[in-house]
């Protein structure tokens, strides 16, 4: 068949093939960042108002996107974890869209396919983050960017501006640190252009307005305004500790380290880009007409500059955790994908011809080798499970990191759910909020972790805020967490029953309400007297 001819089927089997091997990640458990996103969706759903009634750092976006799969698929792991395969096809279609647009069809489609297997091999813990959410309308505003340079009308130029605009502010919206995306798009956006039109300047900050004027004007709606203003500020507090250089350095050792393990493949071919660029030029041997347009240097330089965007927006947050990166993942698979069109082009060249017969050859054998490496990485990983052969404990007994581990979370979660009922309240004293989501408890107080109330950085007023709520509302339950030293978001080299020792009027309403029943992993299960 003729690829021009059969564009739009082409990229459908390669989404099919990505979601279909990436299936399993729907069998995957909740770490705690995806447990707090559910725990405010889902109390978004209830009536909650976040910030006010939830307390959490991060912008709202996240919560919201996290409200809308609940909603439509139940307050379940499945509706988390189907958010990762909901989002892809839309960041397919703008992958393709803009590979097609830099060097042809083919880039579009290996794009599709790098982005979709570097994905799909994340762990549980980096997959379904803000991060990996936030680079959908980043990708989006890229794309908006290139339709503007060609659309012929200026009426058309206007509406790519202002979709552009309003993108970048929905990615604001996600985590603060991306203003260095949006700079780095204004940056490609003048490089494009060459030149400032004023008019679609004017549109693009229109759009932004729109959405982030939008935006706060519903949070003073619903009273959350200031909240979210108090939250944004403190957070800095947290951000800084990473400045410290040997903090700085040894975090991003350790991350880094993980990364190139993760994306070694990736790192290589987007760093081969320039060599393999002056390979195919030195050759003489261009690529066939079917597959291939003139590359336009200056659109390469804009995903040049979101790459270094992101990388920056990366750094900016002091510590390099391994979901920071995830928003370079679409850039890099870009270069990715022309460097390994660029090569088998070459190598198709000098087999022998026709060229195009043994370029489907080669793309297909790489394209195969792409698909065995997903699968046994997810299917590989979940297929006793789902065969029936490996009980759920032991699955989710797989699934660690750090202290956490998913077969404790499960275990107590079922151990309270034969005690509790939905809606019933509870209280955990560390950061373990996927128990609240998975028992469809409500947070007993707006600090679904423990964090903001021992750290320095935070207001003091708010550790008798938390035992005030408490002391008016006793939760038949309360869990202390065990083991959980996390000095990057408490500020103190100790775990949160330690701690508690420390935060006298909560440990004292602790002991005189409640008494130690169990223990279940590094969770210490409390329960009320009679």
């Amino acid at each position: 068949m003729r690829l021009r001819q059969n564009v739009w089927l082409a990229w459908g089997l390669v989404v099919l093939v990505v979601l279909v091997l990436a299936a399993p990640v729907l069998t995957y458990p909740l770490g705690r960042d995806q447990g707090e996103f559910a725990t405010i969706g889902a109390g978004i759903l209830r009536g909650a108002v976040p910030y006010v009634d939830l307390w959490n750092p991060k912008p709202p976006a996240i919560f919201y996107t996290y409200a809308g799969v609940i909603r439509l698929f139940g307050q379940s792991t499945f509706a988390v974890r189907a958010l990762d395969l909901l989002l892809y096809v839309p960041m397919a279609a703008a992958l393709f869209a803009l590979g097609r647009r830099l060097s042809g069809v083919w880039v579009g489609l290996w794009a599709t396919g790098l982005f979709g297997v570097f994905y799909f091999t994340e762990t549980f813990w980096t997959l379904s983050q803000n991060d990996g959410v936030a680079a959908l309308p980043m990708t989006l505003a890229v794309w908006s960017v290139f339709a503007l340079q060609d659309a012929s009308t200026a009426r058309a130029r206007l509406i790519y501006a202002a979709v552009a605009g309003a993108l970048a502010a929905l990615t604001l919206w996600f985590k603060y640190p991306y203003l260095f995306f949006v700079l780095a798009l204004v940056a490609g956006y003048l490089i494009m252009r060459r030149r400032w039109v004023w008019r679609e300047v004017v549109a693009f900050c229109a759009g932004g307005l729109l959405v982030g004027l939008g935006g706060m004007a519903y949070l003073a709606s619903i009273g959350a305004l200031a909240a979210w203003w108090q939250s944004a500020r403190v957070t800095a507090g947290y951000t800084a500790q990473g400045y410290d250089l040997g903090v700085f350095l040894a975090d991003m050792r350790n991350y880094a380290g993980y990364r190139w393990t993760h994306w070694h493949v990736l790192w290589v071919l987007a760093i081969g880009w320039f060599p393999a660029r002056f390979l195919a030029y030195k050759s003489g041997k261009l690529p066939n007409n079917r597959t291939y347009t003139v590359t336009d240097t200056h659109r390469w330089r804009m995903i040049g500059v979101w790459l270094m965007g992101t990388a920056i927006a990366m750094l900016i947050q002091a510590k390099g955790y391994d979901y920071h990166w995830l928003p370079m993942l679409p850039p890099l698979s870009l270069l990715a994908a022309d460097t390994t069109h660029r090569l088998i082009t070459l190598l198709a060249s000098w087999l022998d011809t026709p060229q195009q017969k043994y370029y489907t050859r080669i793309a297909l054998a790489i394209g195969l080798a792409l698909s065995v490496w997903l699968g046994v990485h997810t299917w590989g990983t979940a297929f006793g499970y789902l065969s029936g052969r490996e009980p759920a404990a032991d699955y989710h007994a797989r699934f660690v990191g750090g202290e956490v581990r998913a077969d404790e979370s499960q275990a107590v979660a079922d151990y309270l759910r034969q005690r509790v009922a939905p809606n019933d309240t509870l209280y955990i004293w560390g950061f373990r909020p996927e128990v609240y989501y998975l028992t469809q408890t409500r947070p007993a107080t707006r600090f679904i972790f423990q964090f903001p109330l021992v750290a320095d950085w935070y207001p003091d007023d708010w550790q008798q805020q938390n035992v005030d709520t408490l002391w008016a509302s006793l939760p038949p339950y309360v869990l202390v967490l065990r083991g959980d030293f996390m000095p990057w978001v408490t500020g103190q080299d100790a775990d949160s029953n330690t701690l508690l020792q420390d935060y006298t009027e909560l440990n004292n309403w602790l002991i005189f309400n409640y008494e130690r029943e169990t223990q279940i992993g590094n969770f210490l299960v409390w329960k009320r007297k009679a």
